[in-house]
């Protein structure tokens, strides 16, 4: 997460088309069940602890511990078996072995669009932290490797640089940089990420409202606009999203989402 301010335009929030409402309300009958959460549905929360406190950082960020907990609570209400790594257990090796089977991901460190030496190419990516303030990168093309086309359902990329438009990381989970609601459902997958630089004070506020929405029932679409209208202490702040709109977030293959409106 650098730390200056790039101007940005705001973003409007995306309305599905009315038809696409239609099609959920009434496709979908009968009461929600609850979602258990299942080890069927591995998850993975990383937070890269070092880079954002000393000797790495001049000060002590309280943010990304807290946004680890969220992210976290988050997953598991959602019917994920989530476990978080922070410090030294968040690797690059870490991250390469679990997304095999991660079925949700979410991970804060500091990202870009870094120069990926065996190809002369760049792809987006984001630091581990293995304990030290010299982190290697976990690059899209090793992630994409690794899953084999395997699609992932909800991914929140917390770091600089993850939702621009020439992100290579969603498709390395998966999903593709498309805005479907129904008919034009995009299956049951999100990603979220972040526009330019960002500060962690203004990813803790959306997060936290993108968080509280989906354990409330609220769908991912919702739950993003709702997050959206947080008070941001940087205008520059932006985010993105890529996914089904009209979707409850939830671990598996299908779930209803009688509440996404």
């Amino acid at each position: 997460m650098n730390r200056r301010i790039h101007r940005l335009r705001p973003r409007r929030p995306w309305v599905p088309p009315l038809i696409g409402i239609v099609a959920v309300l009434l496709g979908l009958v009968g009461p929600f069940p609850p979602q258990p959460v299942l080890a069927a549905y591995q998850a993975t929360a990383d937070s890269n602890m070092s880079a954002f406190n000393p000797p790495c950082l001049g000060w002590n960020d309280p943010h990304p511990a807290r946004m680890l907990t969220l992210a976290v609570n988050g997953m598991a209400a959602l019917g994920y078996s989530v476990t978080g790594y922070k410090g030294a257990a968040f690797t690059r090796a870490h991250t390469l072995a679990r997304t095999v089977n991660d079925w949700s991901y979410y991970v804060h460190s500091h990202g870009d669009y870094y120069w990926y030496a065996p190809e002369a190419r760049r792809y987006s990516g984001f630091r581990e932290d293995a304990g030290t303030c010299a982190q290697n990168v976990v690059f899209s093309n090793e992630i994409a490797a690794k899953r084999a086309g395997r699609a992932t359902n909800l991914v929140v990329i917390s770091t600089c640089f993850n939702g621009n438009a020439n992100t290579t990381m969603p498709a390395a989970v998966g999903i593709a940089k498309t805005k479907a609601g129904l008919p034009a459902w995009n299956g049951p997958k999100f990603y979220v990420g972040y526009l330019g630089e960002a500060y962690d004070n203004d990813e803790e506020t959306f997060e936290t409202a993108f968080w509280n929405a989906l354990t409330r029932g609220k769908g991912v679409g919702v739950a993003f606009d709702a997050a959206m209208l947080g008070g941001f202490t940087h205008a520059s702040f932006g985010a993105d999203w890529w996914g089904s709109y009209l979707w409850s977030g939830r671990a598996g293959p299908y779930s209803p989402c009688l509440k996404c409106l």
